[in-house]
């Protein structure tokens, strides 16, 4: 009895640090990024009231009334000690006089939408693949193999172009499509034309699959689980399962879920910093284009309070697949 008591005690610490490590890393990333986002701010050239001010007089008033004179130190500490209060400040540019919180929950759905959708789609469709091509080799002399190696090189291709070069060519290019067949020949064209100047579910969905699929992100999501199914499929548990006459892809699955878990966690900051980027390219007004003006506007408490949201969100996500790989795999847990 005692000895079961010493070993689920043994358990108990070794779970307990085995969770200290990412709530450790949540803090520090946490904190590391509001800081270096004050630095950058704090030393570029300008500042708030250079945006706003028209006379020395008021330029003087504003930066005494904002604080723009005080040291970095106390400025990051300012914020964090009104930020672990709830308080993240007023928007002093982009929104004169507006909490920040309320500033970013009002862009924050559209966001939100882009990196849900641009996850849902990239993994569905690289985990969906995968399970086509994985374990599959590409000769070139058979040519029943070269479904496997172009369907590869496709991935390779659609996902090569940059973020940015990626969202300009396909926005100009249904507007030029919707140009020559509509407005050229007098024909009414759709109420999302042009693609810049609307806001459109035709818009959203673009931002989505550019964002799922360009800088690389489809190659390498696609290339991880195909690598990841190929070891699996190669353990000795598939082999039995496949002996006794079960359903080898459900054995999959449920060893899969580990390493789709920490796919997708390492990948939300890819996702999220995507989204200044196509936000941008695109004229959405999301919470990316909100940050984008806010570091142009030298908007201090803004910009911080998003980096420290964004920096919660990744943090989170990291820290969700850390659990989720615990419970799914008795191993983490010292279990088996």
């Amino acid at each position: 009895m005692a000895n079961e008591v010493n070993q689920r005690g043994q358990a108990g610490i070794a779970l307990f640090l085995l969770l200290l490590r990412p709530l450790l890393t949540f803090v520090a990333t946490l904190a590391g990024a509001s800081f270096v986002a004050s630095a950058l701010l704090y030393f570029s050239p300008g500042n708030a009231a250079d945006v706003v001010a028209s006379d020395p007089a008021t330029y003087a008033g504003l930066v005494d009334k904002w604080g723009l004179d005080d040291s970095l130190f106390s400025q990051y500490t300012t914020f964090v000690a009104n930020a672990l209060q709830g308080d993240f400040g007023s928007s002093l540019v982009t929104s004169p006089g507006e909490p920040v919180f309320e500033v970013i929950q009002s862009r924050a759905p559209r966001t939100i939408l882009l990196v849900a959708g641009a996850i849902f789609l990239s993994f569905g469709l690289s985990l969906s693949l995968a399970f086509w091509t994985a374990g599959k080799k590409t000769n070139l002399s058979a040519w029943r193999t070269w479904p496997v190696g172009m369907t590869r090189r496709f991935v390779q291709i659609i996902s090569i172009l940059p973020l940015f070069l990626a969202a300009y060519i396909c926005m100009y290019s249904i507007d030029a499509a919707i140009y020559n067949q509509s407005v050229a020949q007098g024909l009414t064209p759709p109420s999302w034309f042009p693609l810049l100047l609307n806001t459109s579910g035709t818009k959203t969905a673009l931002a989505i699959g550019v964002l799922a699929i360009s800088s690389c992100s489809l190659t390498e999501i696609h290339t991880s689980c195909e690598n990841e199914l190929s070891r699996i499929r190669e353990s000795d548990f598939v082999d039995a399962a496949r002996a006794r006459g079960d359903r080898a892809w459900t054995h999959i699955l449920a060893v899969l879920i580990p390493t789709l878990t920490t796919l997708i966690s390492s990948r939300v900051s890819f996702f999220l910093g995507g989204t200044v980027i196509v936000e941008e390219v695109l004229h959405i007004n999301g919470v990316g284009r909100l940050f984008w003006d806010a570091c142009l506007a030298r908007d201090f408490p803004l910009v911080l309070g998003i980096t420290a949201l964004a920096a919660t969100i990744v943090c989170s996500a990291r820290l969700l697949g850390d659990l989720i790989r615990i419970w799914t795999d008795p191993r983490q847990r010292g279990d088996a």
